[in-house]
């Protein structure tokens, strides 16, 4: 049992060092499925034991033939018995090692699916949506021909040579030599092309990644890029994506042309041995015509797994280099410093206080005090640190410690994913599925819940408009409502949860004054909030209970509406240019009508 263990051990240190991914992903997903890859084995074993006793029968039976012995017919039956046998369990070898591979391949992907579910907004800004979708597709299927073809074929070719190069040695050591010195030289010679083809594959793996990329923001583009006949521009840059592709494609097709074809070289190289030795040994009287007629048989049996190797070599090469981009990423740390045991989030409207707020070059030294259950708006110019303020109270971004407490616990020692369930964020740049509006809010929520949120967001007119009311499919991003109708619709979505923290960012910048009264109504109505209102339109903040005046990123004044309009600042001439270009406005509406 040492000694197995001993041996075990050494063949996986090897394989970490040449494969350390697939070692990995052996370790992982496919050792603990080594039920199934153990039948699977030993019935490829079993097939190749089979498959190479039918030249010593084939050579009984023409020796028997030749000397006008019987028995020829018998062992003709047992051949054909064996091609039986061996359609039986080579079916079976496929079964016990394609499912294992399937199974490998659906618990990767749920592992990564998972994993980047629970990954931070800051890995996404790092990786592009295509390099992911990728990963998460084409990469893993890779892993998956490793998991099951890949191995059955290994399995194959080690027992195809073993079982076929015994049988050999039996019957002539010196022609298996013959055989033998062309395969090894041409082993050699390919062992120098894997080592180019191994850092091609990942670059290859890559350039898919940012094809990938490139078709899909051109795909959910598409609209903006008709609008400017930029079409000639966007084709020329997938064309350049393309042809980066293209190239390292061409240059490992080059290299396989040239190496791979070495096995069969090897393969004819090793019959033309056979038959210069084998026909010398035959005139010799040491070697029968039918073991020679065996031999040949042997020969051309372990030529076709010799030429398995050269598929073989690019599929643990391409899938090395996929398992390495698909551990890139579940590698990637969570960003969690809620730790193992963080605290409970606020199950009422709690108090959110800033100490000294500096989150990168975007907020400075932000101190500032929400109190529990107000509404409180925010305002400033555009890049004065706005989006990113509720950002960092939503820990879509994680601030800085003992920079931002709830109820005076630090936001970081909160749950992270309790703390997200208690806070409702509506963006100025709302995303929508391409599904029905209900499905958009409601995330599985009744019907009925729905309808009311709708009516909350002042939805109900738009949903009369539209055909099929809330099952209306809105398309991609939205892409067949309005700018006010997409923010209401993610609005209402906000409002169906029972948040404690409300935190709006400019969601009122596309309707009109009066829905914008109605719903800024609607959000008083919830006492058992604290709201966070982000808005240019100063009309949607007079009534709030404190205002915080953001420019350049630094808190430059703070307080309710009516003490802001009094005192000089960027609040007040903001107001003051607002009611003119109101009352003008107005003005303009009474002289035309």
């Amino acid at each position: 049992m040492s000694a197995l263990s001993t041996i075990t051990d050494f063949a996986w240190r090897r394989l970490g060092a040449a494969l350390p991914h697939s070692a990995r992903f052996a370790r992982e997903s496919v050792l603990p499925l080594w039920r199934w890859y153990l039948a699977g084995t030993a019935a490829v074993l079993l097939t190749n034991w089979l498959s190479v006793e039918v030249p010593s029968l084939m050579a009984s039976a023409l020796d028997k033939l030749r000397a006008g012995q019987p028995g020829a017919g018998r062992d003709a039956a047992w051949i054909a018995a064996i091609g039986l046998g061996v359609i039986v369990v080579r079916t079976l070898s496929r079964v016990w090692f394609f499912t294992p591979g399937r199974l490998a391949e659906t618990q990767l992907r749920e592992r990564f699916f998972t994993h980047l579910l629970r990954l931070q907004p800051g890995f996404y800004a790092r990786y592009p949506t295509g390099d992911l979708l990728s990963r998460a597709t084409a990469d893993v299927t890779y892993a998956r021909a490793l998991a099951g073809f890949a191995l059955l074929q290994a399995c194959n070719v080690v027992g195809a040579l073993g079982f076929g190069t015994w049988k050999m040695l039996t019957m002539s050591p010196i022609l298996t030599l013959a055989v033998a010195a062309p395969c090894v030289l041409a082993f050699t010679g390919m062992s120098f092309a894997t080592r180019r083809l191994m850092a091609l594959q990942r670059i290859t793996q890559k350039q898919l990644g940012l094809l990938a990329d490139e078709l899909l923001s051109t795909f959910q583009g598409v609209a903006t890029v008709q609008a400017f006949c930029a079409e000639a521009t966007f084709a020329d840059r997938l064309d350049g994506r393309a042809g980066d592709l293209r190239a390292s494609n061409l240059e490992m097709a080059r290299i396989r042309a040239l190496a791979f074809p070495l096995l069969s070289i090897a393969g004819g190289a090793a019959t033309w041995g056979l038959l210069a030795f084998g026909g010398s040994a035959v005139n010799a009287g040491t070697l029968s015509p039918g073991q020679l007629a065996a031999f040949i048989a042997l020969v051309g049996y372990i030529v076709m797994p010799m030429r398995m190797l050269g598929w073989l070599l690019p599929v643990f090469q391409r899938a090395e280099a996929s398992l390495e981009r698909i551990h890139l990423v579940l590698d990637e740390p969570e960003d969690r410093p809620d730790g193992a045991s963080p605290l409970p989030a606020p199950t009422t409207a709690p108090s959110i206080e800033l100490r000294h707020l500096s989150f990168r070059s975007r907020l400075t030294d932000v101190s500032a005090t929400l109190p529990a259950g107000a509404t409180v708006g925010v305002y400033g110019p555009v890049g004065s640190g706005k989006s990113t303020l509720l950002r960092v109270l939503a820990r879509l971004e994680n601030p800085p410690p003992g920079t931002v407490f709830v109820n005076g616990v630090d936001v970081l020692h909160l749950d992270l994913d309790a703390w997200r369930a208690s806070v409702c964020v509506v963006t100025q740049a709302p995303f929508l599925f391409s599904e029905t509006i209900e499905e958009n809010i409601g995330f599985g929520a009744t019907r009925e819940a729905v309808s009311a949120a709708a009516a909350a967001a002042a939805l109900g007119p738009d949903l009369d408009a539209l055909p099929d009311g809330l099952d209306t499919v809105v398309g991609e991003r939205g892409i067949s409502l309005s700018g006010g109708q997409r923010q209401r619709v993610a609005l209402a979505r906000g409002l169906l949860r029972p948040a404690t923290v409300v935190l709006l960012d400019d969601v009122l910048s596309a309707v009109d004054h009066h829905t914008e009264q109605e719903l800024l109504a609607t959000l008083r109505a919830r006492p058992d909030a604290t709201r966070v209102i982000v808005s240019h339109r100063l009309s949607a903040l007079v009534h709030t209970d404190l205002i915080l005046v953001l420019d350049e990123g630094r808190l430059v004044d703070q307080g309710p509406h009516a003490a802001l309009v009094q005192r000089p600042g960027p609040y007040r001439d903001a107001w003051e240019a607002q009611a003119a270009a109101f009352a003008a406005g107005a003005g303009q509406a009474e002289a035309t009508a």
